[in-house]
């Protein structure tokens, strides 16, 4: 078999060879079945942990009790000697667990915990005392095994420990950066795992790169693959574009895609890693004939070699790849048969999506799925995949089928699918309605909000309900206005209801608002009518407002800030510039929001109050609601101050997994803002 892919007269013939070959043998050996640490995560458990103990175990018995007169259950209890405390306290001689505590009676297939083994024991606090509560793939990830007291994974457990006592992010990365360059083997997974969670920090930390290629040559596959796997996320999290960076990475991934190796699964995940390195890729030689080897071993290696040609736009190669994609069986694995769809639409995008509808209607007539072609389309640019999912609408797709055919239009989100996801509006079948209402809100059409105007009553979640109440007024049609005026003094309904009541053109409303805040006495109902009078632009009510909020006591005074600040009134500057030294959260957020509509007033600078907006969003010690708001007025009126403030706040390890941590890294990516990092 000597055809390459840049070779089309002869591509058909090799890949068919080969396509027969992977059937009859299969995959390669690997011993990577034997690998229980493949994707260990220890940060989240290791962080929750009020009790975390390498313990010996001295003892295993069964109680087996009945249950119910007819049946019988056992319940096992170990007994553990502390050999060494990580973290927390233990006092006594011996902890005693049962198999409730330990959730070891789900792992059936597992290996038994014996007397004499050693085990890490992370436990969290129950009702009783101690417990494990996360949810773990298999016994050993739940209840790791330990060679001996000095295992390599126990370096891994203090690395960790100790960046949960970090506040700076940027200092989390460097510890584990370090772990990662002192230590080898399986007990760099959850290293790796944990700097990938810290992507773009990552990516501009000097050294980054070498810390985490050297476990690229690692004896396990799961570790080359996780390595893989870190330096792809870090790649795709390099807004900067960093040549040096991205050259030492694919100087990397191409080192140890030319080694012998048997293992599929860190090679897919390298040739995935290529596909996110970007022009830098095919600059490297070793890369270039890795793109145009025969058919390998693995279709899933295939697959991604394919999609990572598709990725790069490797020149000179679109003709071989559609010759491969014409050949290539209707019932071939998806992850082959995406990957060469994927590379003909990129690389010749006119043909390639042709190919791909045919295909779609060749496996249709021979009663196969088109899910995996239907998925690519949603991954392609409008002009390609309109016309295509115009094709695949006029067929009768399954549930599955529906399902993906939904989630493509969201994607894509073109004018022209309107009429199709009409179709897909059937409230029995949750998750494709779901997928083609925001399709529908996104394309944003008159078309598309009449198209779903009748179905308004059909929603079942409030929040999604106002949400459709909002799109609909947007283009005129008020039928969610009693949705919306209903449960806006609901606390996690009330932001969408205002924003909602603002957008329908409800000539009622205004004076349905004034009714309640006049009559109400509840300050729930009294604080969301002012904010929707705010909203709706009531100006002659400003006094009023201006009355309420210069009263620090009241408790309509921030709903009536923001108010204000909704209703341009300047005089209400000098209210949010003190409230932004306010100790009451809730001021101290109505001051920040206010304060965007306030300083873009014409001929106010206040660039005290900007500053102090910048201060407060870089401020790790604020309330994170008061934060955000910050950010978005620093946002609305384009501060020059923004970009210092999101390189401080992207630092706060109090914002880790929070949706205000990923707005201000999507700021910094859309700003570019090159961080300065140890």
């Amino acid at each position: 078999m000597v055809a390459r892919l840049c070779i089309p007269n002869r591509l058909g013939t090799s890949f068919a060879v080969c396509l027969l070959l992977l059937l009859l043998v299969g995959s390669p050996p690997s011993f990577a079945h034997d690998e229980w640490y493949r994707g260990l995560d220890l940060e989240p458990a290791l962080a929750d942990s009020s009790l975390v103990l390498v313990g010996r175990v001295t003892g295993v018995s069964e109680t087996k009790f009945g249950v119910g007169g007819k049946g019988e259950r056992s319940l096992l209890q170990y007994k553990f000697e502390p050999v060494l405390v990580l973290k927390g306290v233990f006092s006594r001689e011996s902890l005693l667990l049962t198999s409730d505590d330990l959730g070891t009676q789900q792992f059936t297939d597992a290996q038994p915990i014996e007397p004499g083994q050693l085990r890490l024991l992370v436990l969290g606090r129950s009702f009783e005392g101690f417990a494990i509560h996360r949810e773990a793939p298999s016994l050993e990830q739940a209840i790791p095994p330990l060679r001996d007291p000095n295992d390599e994974l126990l370096a891994t457990v203090k690395v960790l420990l100790a960046i949960n006592h970090s506040s700076d992010r940027a200092k989390k990365v460097a510890l584990l950066l370090g772990g990662l360059r002192e230590q080898v083997g399986a007990s760099t997974i959850p290293l790796l795992i944990a700097v990938e969670r810290r992507s773009l920090l990552a990516a501009q930390t000097p050294g980054a790169v070498e810390s985490i290629a050297r476990h690229l040559s690692d004896s396990s596959p799961a570790v080359r693959e996780q390595a893989a796997k870190t330096l792809h996320s870090l790649l795709e999290a390099d807004y900067l574009d960093q040549p040096k960076f991205r050259k030492s990475a694919v100087d990397a991934l191409a080192e140890s895609l030319a080694r012998p190796n048997s293992s599929f699964a860190p090679r897919v995940a390298a040739f995935e890693a290529l596909g996110a390195a970007g022009s830098e890729a095919l600059e490297n030689n070793t890369v270039k004939a890795e793109l145009q080897l025969d058919p390998p071993t693995t279709f899933a290696e295939q697959g991604a070699r394919l999609h990572t040609m598709g990725d790069l736009k490797v020149p000179g190669q679109s003709a071989a790849v559609l010759t491969l994609l014409k050949q290539m069986p209707l019932d071939a694995p998806s992850e082959i048969q995406y990957g060469a769809a994927w590379a003909a639409a990129r690389l010749d995008p006119s043909q390639g999506v042709k190919e791909v509808t045919l295909r779609i209607q060749s496996k249709y007539d021979a009663g196969l799925p088109v899910v995996t072609e239907i998925s690519l389309l949603g991954d392609l640019p409008p002009a390609e995949a309109v016309p295509a999912l115009l094709d695949v609408a006029r067929l009768t797709l399954n549930h599955g089928e529906r399902q993906v055919f939904a989630s493509a239009c969201k994607k894509v989100a073109d004018a022209r699918l309107v009429a199709a996801l009409a179709a897909m509006l059937v409230p029995a079948q949750q998750d494709i309605w779901w997928y083609a209402v925001d399709a529908l809100i996104r394309i944003d059409t008159d078309d598309a909000a009449k198209t779903l105007q009748p179905h308004l009553l059909e929603e079942t979640n409030l929040q999604r309900k106002i949400e459709i109440a909002e799109f609909l007024g947007r283009h005129g049609i008020r039928d969610g206005y009693p949705y919306a005026i209903e449960h806006m003094s609901e606390p996690y309904l009330r932001e969408q209801a205002i924003s909602a009541l603002a957008a329908i053109p409800e000539p009622r409303a205004v004076g349905e608002l004034r009714k309640i805040l006049e009559t109400s006495n509840d300050v729930a109902w009294n604080s969301a009518a002012v904010r929707a009078l705010g909203a709706l632009g009531a100006s002659d009510l400003a006094p009023q407002f201006l009355e309420m909020a210069q009263d620090t006591g009241n408790p309509l005074g921030p709903s009536a800030l923001i108010a204000l600040g909704d209703l341009h009134e300047a005089k209400a500057l000098e209210i949010a510039r003190a409230g932004l030294a306010s100790r009451n959260t809730e001021r101290l957020a109505a001051s920040a929001r206010a304060a965007g509509n306030l300083l873009a007033l014409p001929g106010v600078s206040a660039d005290d109050v900007r500053d102090r907006l910048a201060e407060l969003l870089a401020d790790h010690s604020a309330w994170q609601p008061a934060r955000l708001a910050a950010l978005n007025s620093l946002l609305a009126l384009n501060d020059p101050r923004l970009n210092g403030a999101l390189a401080l706040a992207v630092r706060d390890a109090g914002l880790e997994s929070s949706e205000l941590l990923n707005k201000i890294e999507e700021q910094l990516s859309k700003r570019n803002v090159k961080l300065t990092l140890p």
